[in-house]
């Protein structure tokens, strides 16, 4: 594995005999999986932050949420909005031991996720080996006049990659992969104080 540098943001890169490697993306990222299955990264403000911004300007009926390990995600955003139909996804098996989430590679799409989201949020986005394939597979599951919410730290600066966390970009490079490889728009950020400050892109989809 080696990284690569390119504007704004690093990636490490999957090769075996000069080929892009998928299985071994799969095993490192099950593995981490499995290895911090009972840690939680996300807090719950931030997503009761996310879905008081989203409900300012519409009924949000529909989350979907990426890389989300052990469901907090999920747990928190019905917290926030009572009634609200929350799916997450997890690339590793463990997926089938927590409720509303499923098994899934978050770069590949679903035909009945293209425009079906009121939210999409995710704080996992480092883990993506294509960030141009990631986020306009992402972009297009918002619905009309939906958001995306990303969250950034310094886990997500481009210093802090690794096999695990291989995709790393500043804050300024992610609105800049955003907006290139979507129709969506930088709307507002976020800004959480805790322990590790976060910063919450909020991408707005035009209607």
């Amino acid at each position: 594995m080696k990284v690569q540098s390119f504007s704004g943001y690093k990636l490490v890169s999957y090769e075996k005999d000069g080929q892009f490697d998928y299985e071994a993306y799969r095993r490192v990222q099950e593995a981490g999986n499995k290895r911090k299955l009972n840690s939680v990264f996300v807090l719950e403000e931030v997503i009761h932050g996310i879905a008081d911004h989203a409900r300012s300007s519409g009924v949000v009926r529909r989350v979907l949420c990426h890389g989300t390990r052990n469901a907090a995600e999920q747990g928190f955003f019905k917290g926030a909005i009572p009634g609200v139909d929350v799916i997450g996804t997890e690339i590793s098996e463990t997926a089938t031991q927590f409720p509303d989430t499923i098994q899934w590679d978050f770069h590949d799409l679903k035909d009945e996720w293209i425009n079906a989201f009121d939210i999409l949020y995710s704080n996992s986005w480092d883990h993506s080996f294509d960030p141009e394939k990631l986020f306009k597979a992402w972009s297009s599951c918002v619905a009309p006049g939906g958001i995306m919410a990303l969250e950034h730290t310094s886990r997500h600066e481009p210093g802090a990659v690794n096999a695990l966390d291989p995709f790393g970009v500043t804050l300024e490079g992610l609105v800049d992969l955003v907006s290139v490889n979507s129709t969506l728009t930088k709307e507002a950020i976020l800004t959480f104080e805790a322990k590790r400050p976060r910063r919450i892109v909020i991408f707005r989809k035009p209607t």
